[in-house]
């Protein structure tokens, strides 16, 4: 049976990587990102791995643009079996005092609303089709929403934060369901949106994040790929409600 999955953020970095790794098991795979260029460009690429991609511009923190996109690809594949919802910024953020309210609003909508929106119209996507096997949907949470951060900001680690929240809720809420619901928690990993956020050329940027990681390396995008793939499964049946966290054991070491 051929699946179909929503990789929102699926322009680049981790959610691009993903939708490779889903293209090479022949998947459907529709990646929803802002930019067109970008995104028409990633799906040619993804379309030479096996599956079949289609790209689709939305802004995700957007209810109407969420529901246009649940329903283009229902209407392209006529299902929709799994969905990663990896949409989110990274912006650096000075102390919680002298936070600005309009950053504060885009951080959480980007990172935050953008998930509560795509699981509200993707559950009742899920719900409403015929299945032979559970529907799964992944958040992209953080380490950082686990615990406060100096490399963070309240805004970005207060939406992490949420989204597991949220995570949970819907877990439990769609059990009954055929729906399972979980979150990754990368460690610190060198994307395109992450090196945007932070000071200095990339390379040193990377060697000052990777000691993080008390394996002294950066997560890769294809490390958390491959658990995204793993947790949509028959192998992760098992699997709700809960957060894998990818960052070498950094969590441990606090």
């Amino acid at each position: 049976m051929t699946h179909t999955i929503l990789i929102t953020g699926g322009t680049s970095g981790i959610g691009l990587a993903t939708a490779r790794a889903f293209s090479q098991q022949g998947a459907n795979i529709v990646i929803a990102g802002r930019r067109e260029e970008a995104g028409n460009a990633a799906a040619n690429e993804v379309n030479g791995l096996g599956g079949t991609c289609h790209f689709y511009q939305a802004d995700v923190s957007i209810e109407t643009e969420v529901e246009a996109l649940i329903e283009f690809v229902v209407t392209q594949f006529g299902q929709l079996d799994f969905a990663f919802n990896n949409a989110g910024i990274f912006v650096h953020e000075p102390g919680l005092e002298n936070h600005e309210k309009s950053t504060w609003d885009q951080v959480i909508a980007s990172n935050l609303t953008s998930v509560y929106l795509c699981m509200r119209h993707e559950i009742v996507a899920m719900r409403n089709q015929k299945r032979t096997s559970p529907s799964v949907i992944i958040n992209n949470a953080s380490i950082v929403g686990h615990r406060g951060s100096g490399a963070s900001g309240a805004a970005y680690t207060a939406a992490k934060h949420g989204v597991l929240g949220l995570t949970r809720q819907a877990a439990v809420e769609n059990a009954d369901q055929m729906i399972r619901v979980n979150a990754v928690s990368p460690g610190p990993t060198l994307t395109p949106a992450t090196a945007a956020g932070l000071d200095g050329p990339a390379e040193a940027v990377e060697a000052r994040i990777s000691t993080l990681n008390p394996t002294g390396a950066l997560v890769s995008v294809e490390d958390i790929a491959n658990t995204v793939v793993f947790l949509c499964s028959p192998a992760a049946s098992m699997i709700n409600g809960q957060d894998i966290p990818l960052d070498g054991g950094q969590l441990a070491k606090l």
